[in-house]
């Protein structure tokens, strides 16, 4: 408990201090639990400030009466829980948040239910409090997983569902298959390959 509090005091001194450089960056403390070793690492970008590494995020499905979806990069960000159904899809990963452009890029965080009954991906500030303040755990592991906030280069959509019936976020490029599962459209969390 004194350690989620130092951590969680740590992580808020470090959003203040972000903020009023104006910056949308949170930092994750608590390393994932699973590493994934079935993955490849994609071929680097870099911009005029920072080199960055694209990554593959792969997605998890855990099926029954708690339907759930999970995501995990392969250096360690987020969490697999249940099988593996592939790439859902590839964005840039840095150690190095300073040197990121946030006009360009958002930090993405990876929470996880309490009772392990949803997982959220995002990129606001005032989400991930909200969801840290009701237990949620951040799972977003050591490396910091970037978005892109403009579409460009091949960029698709990354759309964000949640199905109401089993209290589950879809994180997926293709529209169609969020609206044919069934599930409540969300909006847009950002442009990724």
């Amino acid at each position: 408990m004194k350690t989620n509090k130092f951590l969680f005091s740590i992580f808020t001194s470090f959003l203040i201090s972000i903020v009023f450089i104006s910056c949308e960056v949170e930092e994750s403390t608590i390393p994932a639990e699973q590493i994934v070793k079935d993955a490849d690492l994609n071929s680097n970008e870099t911009t005029g400030k920072s080199s960055l590494r694209r990554e593959n995020v792969y997605r998890y499905y855990s099926g029954g009466s708690q339907t759930m979806h999970t995501y995990k990069t392969r250096s360690g960000n987020g969490i697999g829980i249940g099988s593996s159904e592939g790439v859902s899809f590839s964005t840039p990963v840095t150690t190095n948040v300073n040197s990121v452009n946030s006009n360009e890029f958002n930090v993405l965080f990876f929470m996880l239910h309490p009772q392990r009954k949803d997982f959220v991906i995002g990129s606001g500030v005032g989400e991930f409090l909200d969801l840290k303040g009701k237990g949620w755990r951040d799972v977003s592991g050591r490396n910091y997983v970037l978005i892109h906030k403009k579409p460009g280069n091949g960029r698709k959509k990354l759309h964000r569902f949640y199905g109401v019936a089993n209290s589950d976020h879809l994180y997926t490029k293709n529209y169609a298959e969020g609206i044919n599962a069934g599930y409540r459209y969300e909006g847009v969390t950002g442009w990724v390959y």
